[in-house]
């Protein structure tokens, strides 16, 4: 009986170890997509504080933003100070616009100009409006553990797809174990030279989930500047009219 009854216990404790789907080990893609939905949602609308930091000046602009991550489509317009007030950010199917209306005009925004410094700031362009996609524009590989902040992390590798259109050669993504959301991005160029780093935290309950809400973001070697985004609210998953994402709301006076 203990001969047949032996393989029985150690056959059934083995199903026990490898017969769990929902607790097999995700792949750094599914991470990643987990990381991107906790904090963006498939639609959200967002009000930002922007502080601008160089070595001779500082500023704050006031952002309010809509995204729909379904569509694709995503505008952004500055609400202050009044010299920045109307300045305004549209990207529909890749293509990106700026009203500038000290101008009264649409300036396009070409690929080229994706890594420019937005409004000054060390956001770029695509940083603003999302043009590129960390899920669908890279490839992933998880490339180890470690610990960030005094928080276990997940660190993950990003490479440019052969065809994407991004801006950068490699991006190094750090989210937590707990809830995979982010907390590290450090972006290389294509010669896997380190150009910035964007720090996530000060996580906060908001509209019903965890997000971080202060990012910083800082240029390597450039210790005296830096431009910190703190989101004042955000709401997640809700209906945006469809007239926000439009050249006639892009123009508006």
């Amino acid at each position: 009986m203990k001969k047949i009854i032996l393989p029985l216990i150690a056959l059934f404790s083995l199903s026990l170890i490898q017969g769990k789907p929902s607790l097999h080990a995700l792949t750094a893609e599914e991470i990643i997509s987990r990381s991107e939905k906790a904090v963006r949602g498939n639609t959200q609308t967002a009000l930002y504080e922007i502080t601008i930091k160089t070595k001779r000046w500082t500023r704050t602009l006031v952002v309010k933003s809509w995204e729909n991550r379904i569509l694709k489509k995503s505008f952004a317009e500055i609400l202050s100070p009044k010299k920045d007030s109307g300045n305004r950010f549209l990207l529909v199917d890749k293509n990106m616009q700026h009203y500038v209306p000290n101008l009264q005009r649409v300036i396009k925004i070409s690929p080229s100009m994706m890594l420019q410094p937005w409004m000054g700031s060390d956001f770029t362009n695509d940083d603003i409006v999302k043009e590129s996609s960390i899920l669908e524009d890279y490839t992933h590989e998880l490339i180890g553990n470690g610990n960030m902040d005094g928080q276990d992390c997940y660190k993950i590798r990003l490479t440019p797809k052969p065809d994407a259109a991004v801006v950068w050669g490699m991006i190094v993504y750090y989210a937590r174990t707990n809830d995979y959301l982010p907390v590290r991005q450090e972006f290389y160029n294509e010669h896997a030279v380190l150009k910035k780093t964007l720090s996530l935290g000060n996580f906060r309950l908001m509209h019903g989930r965890i997000i971080p809400t202060l990012y910083r973001m800082q240029a390597v070697k450039k210790d005296d500047g830096y431009t910190e985004m703190e989101i004042k609210n955000a709401s997640f998953n809700g209906h945006i009219p469809d007239n926000i994402f439009t050249l006639q709301n892009l123009e508006k006076k």
